[in-house]
């Protein structure tokens, strides 16, 4: 390439006219910057430096100055003007780039990139909101310190509600609501009706024992014999002194007391349910009381139970389980579709009572608890008709429940049983179970009453009263663990009540069929009348699930940080990408070194077409 040549590629003053070439000489009045001819730089020989730096140099024509503005030529000022601008610029890109290399001169070629580098381009390229503008290059600190402290203060509000979302889900993972308000109650089972005549002891029957021949060798009267009863019964110290009574049990041989031998006593005594209940109906039907209700005893005597599920009770290692029945549902709701009873209190033959009026306790309950009245119950008094409207409500359980474990979702399922007397769990089953464990750990017995507990454990005699009501007093102030059924049903009773009996009754298929004596004295003194029947055809299902699964968990942290701050599935792996896979995808690979740099190669095109529009404005 000649001088001439690379003047021509490279000098904005050679001046191109029609395919004519007019070559403009240039006289300066400072040294030449050509360098010498030895020099192999075509810049240096085209003397492009020094035409640019200098502010003082004439050009002309074909060695005349020239002055006109006809084409192909331009005028000398004006050159001289667009000289000064182009140094100024090309002085303003130089620092520009110098400054860009003094920030990027930590980066070695061929090297790995700095921990600095991998945040820039993370906080570029993420998708997380917020974080672009803190790194773009024009942003002061003031916009880099309120970006990130956005984005900082968003995150944090995110995090605050996921940590409360675990902590509710943590401490209550299961939650209850309601699947139906109208399911049917022909799939529930019908409740347990307890009656318990308020009066322990038959007065008729105590009078026949005194006549027999060990009570009389004893020397018993009546009251001493109330007296043993009821401090077995009641537990408490009878008017004659513990002492005494303790007498009494050694002289007529019951010194050897046992649960079989001594619930055979005091079911003797008590009121048979014969008596009790005169007459008996199921959904309108006639039926014979004796064979729907069975003697249960409780802590208040023995009570007539209807449908009372006692299968789940383990006879191998319970000592005295009644017969027990299946369990039987209402297909209707109304009296018509319920159980009807005629009772009968025998307030004459009154020896003994549980409590200061006359006529019965009644429970509604599960079939597959023990009667309670002692706790629960309602009263029932002679000369009154009593309305029974009961209401169902079930809880099940959905198959992800079963898949925690009973401290978590804190209920259990019927087959998992740790308990020693029933085949089935069930709160109630577990109550009693503790309780009796309790009162022999504490005693040495149990009292008659208790369905539980193995043959050989023997029955409390009158002395260990004191011991028994401590150990109950005991128990009932411990927190047990006996968690609820999974799986239940709840029943609820709405009562109602009138006069009885009226004018009507007389005439009645029940009076005609009732054995007893029915003047109208009697009756008012002596019968109650009682209902128990559905009170809907439907009742309220709810269903205990889950509060959330893996998933909604999931969903929820993923919607939350989303809200704050933009985060996604996406963001999780950009920051996984930058931290550590993208240093290993680039670990042996060398970034190139650039070409060569000459300060003038990058504005070559930019300065000939600032000139050339320059010329065209001037011409």
């Amino acid at each position: 390439m000649t001088d001439e040549s690379a003047g021509r590629r490279i000098n904005p003053f050679f001046i191109h006219d029609g395919g004519t070439t007019t070559t403009a000489t240039t006289t300066c009045n400072h040294q030449d910057f050509t360098g010498d001819s030895s020099d192999d730089d075509p810049w240096k020989r085209a003397g492009m430096p020094g035409m640019i730096l200098s502010r003082n140099c004439s050009v002309k024509a074909n060695g005349v100055p020239s002055m006109t503005g006809g084409a192909g030529m331009v005028d000398v000022n004006v050159r001289q003007r667009n000289a000064v601008g182009i140094i100024k610029w090309i002085r303003k890109e130089k620092k520009k780039k110098k400054i860009q290399n003094n920030k990027k001169k930590t980066l070695r070629y061929g090297g790995r990139p700095t921990a600095g580098a991998h945040l820039r381009d993370f906080m570029h390229a993420t998708s997380m909101h917020g974080l672009k503008y803190a790194a773009e290059k024009e942003a002061t600190w003031i916009e880099r310190f309120l970006w990130i402290a956005l984005f900082l203060a968003c995150f944090c509000t995110a995090v605050f509600f996921i940590m409360r979302m675990w902590s509710k889900w943590v401490s209550s993972p299961v939650i209850i609501s309601v699947e139906s308000t109208d399911f049917p109650n022909s799939m529930i089972n019908f409740p347990t009706v307890s009656v318990c005549n308020v009066n322990q002891v038959s007065n008729a029957i105590v009078l026949a024992l005194i006549k027999s021949k060990i009570y009389r060798e004893a020397n018993m009267s009546r009251e001493n014999l109330l007296d043993l009863l009821g401090g077995l019964m009641r537990g408490g110290v009878p008017d004659s002194g513990e002492d005494y009574i303790t007498q009494l049990e050694d002289s007529i041989h019951l010194g050897e007391l046992t649960s079989a031998n001594l619930t055979f006593f005091m079911r003797n005594v008590a009121q048979p349910c014969s008596q009790m209940l005169l007459y008996c109906e199921w959904q309108s039907k006639p039926v014979n009381c004796s064979d729907i209700f069975q003697l249960v005893p409780s802590n208040q005597g023995f009570c007539c139970v209807y449908n009372l599920q006692t299968v789940h009770l383990n006879r191998k290692r319970n000592r005295a389980v009644p017969a027990g029945q299946q369990p039987v549902k209402a297909h209707g709701e109304g009296v018509q579709m319920g159980l009807t009873v005629l009772l009968d209190a025998q307030i004459d033959d009154y020896a003994l009572t549980s409590s200061f009026f006359h006529g019965f306790k009644v429970l509604i309950h599960h079939p597959e608890d023990q009667p309670d009245p002692s706790t629960k119950g309602f009263a029932v008094s002679p000369g009154s008709e009593v309305f029974v409207g009961v209401s169902a409500s079930s809880i099940f359980s959905t198959d992800d429940v079963r898949l925690l474990t009973p401290a978590a979702r804190n209920c259990r399922y019927s087959y998992e049983n740790h308990l020693n007397y029933f085949s089935r769990y069930s709160q109630s089953n577990c109550l009693m179970e503790r309780m009796a464990r309790s009162i022999t750990r504490q005693c040495g017995c149990l009292p008659f009453y208790f369905l539980v507990g193995d043959e050989a454990t023997p029955t409390c005699r009158f002395k260990k009263k004191s011991c028994v009501q401590s150990a109950f007093h005991d128990f009932y102030q411990k927190d047990v663990n006996c968690p609820v059924n999974c799986n239940t049903t709840s029943y609820t009773a709405d009562i109602s009540r009138g006069h009885f009996p009226n004018r009507d009754f007389r005439a009645s298929r029940m009076a005609r069929n009732t054995k007893a004596p029915i003047n109208d004295t009697y009756l008012q003194n002596n019968v109650a009348l009682l209902h128990v029947f559905f009170r809907d055809r439907s009742g309220i299902q709810y269903r205990r699930d889950v509060r959330y699964e893996w998933q909604d968990f999931v969903s929820a942290v993923g919607g939350l940080l989303g809200l704050g701050v933009g985060f996604s599935l996406l963001s999780l792996m950009e920051i996984l990408y930058f931290c550590g896979l993208r240093s290993c995808l680039r670990r042996n690979r060398a970034i190139p070194a650039p070409a060569p740099f000459h300060p003038f190669n990058h504005i070559e095109f930019d300065i000939n077409k600032r000139l050339a529009r320059h010329i065209r404005l001037n011409m």
